[in-house]
Order: structure tokens, then sequence, then C-alpha cells
């Protein structure tokens, strides 16, 4: 295999391993959360999302955001976005493990591809939420969610082969 065919299949396949991972481990988390109490005893060390609630996600980046009093409205529906875009892609993540045992592998690359969607729909949401309530901050605020959202794109995470 060549290294630009190597190159072709991991951009195809990587995202969709991601988003499996990851809505996988908000599966995992959502089922284990019995109460409110039992997510504050269970949550990860400060700046990892995995494994977390949804409601913990939420809290982590209001938290990492500085968002005050005056932004809770518009902060509110940031945080709505956020839980559907969960639910949405639980409820994915879900049916496949429904599917599983069955699964050809057309059905495979089709569950993969709703929860792919899922994931797409619910950034293109979340975009549109955060947006008002980005422009309401001041320069300082911003600049400090241009670093929070940045951290996930450093180029030292991000690897390649080749």
């Amino acid at each position: 295999m060549t290294n630009a065919t190597f190159n072709a299949r991991l951009a195809l396949v990587a995202p969709l391993a991601l988003c499996a991972a990851l809505a996988g481990a908000s599966t995992r988390a959502m089922a284990a959360e019995t109460t409110p109490a039992a997510a504050t005893h269970s949550e990860p060390a400060r700046g990892k999302t995995e494994g977390r609630t949804p409601e913990a996600r939420v809290r982590h980046l209001h938290d990492d955001l500085k968002i005050t009093s005056d932004q809770e409205t518009q902060w509110n529906d940031v945080a709505q976005v956020m839980l559907a875009n969960a639910a949405a892609i639980d409820s994915a993540v879900k049916d496949r493990e429904h599917m599983a045992k069955g699964m050809t592998a057309i059905d495979d690359l089709k569950s993969y591809e709703a929860i792919v969607d899922a994931h797409a729909e619910g950034i293109r949401k979340l975009a549109v939420a955060f947006a008002p309530l980005y422009a309401s901050m001041p320069e300082s605020q911003q600049k400090n969610a241009d670093a929070v959202f940045g951290h996930r794109t450093r180029p030292s995470k991000l690897k390649t082969h080749g």
C-alpha cells in the first residue's frame, strides 16, 4: 500500500473511529450515571472530557469559558444544544449497539454514517448557538474562548502518518 493510499484511508476512517469512540464514551458515561451526585464523584481530572457525562462537559465548558451571570441566558441556549447533541449521538450509538451482532458490512458503514451525521449536525447547531454568546464576549473572554476551543487543534496534538 502506498503512502497516498494509506493517508486517504486514514482520512476516511479516522473521523469515523473518533466519533464512534467519543459517542461510545458518552453512552457509557450516561449509562453509568444514576444521580447527579454520582457524576461528581466519578469525574476524571480537569481537562479531560472522556468518560464525563454531557452535563459535566457542559459545566466544564461553562467554567473554562468563564461565563458571567450576564451571559447565562445565552449560555443556556448553548448548553441545551450541547445536551441535545449528546442525546442524538447517544441514540445513534445505541442503535448501532442494538444491531451489532447481526450487522453486515453495509449496516456497519451505515451505522457509522448515522453517528457521523449526528455529530456533524450537532457541530452546525452548536456553532449557531455559540455565535451570539461569543459576539457578546469582551475581547479578553473571546481570546480565552479561542484558546479553549483551539486546544483541540494544536499541531502537536495532531498526528500524521507518511
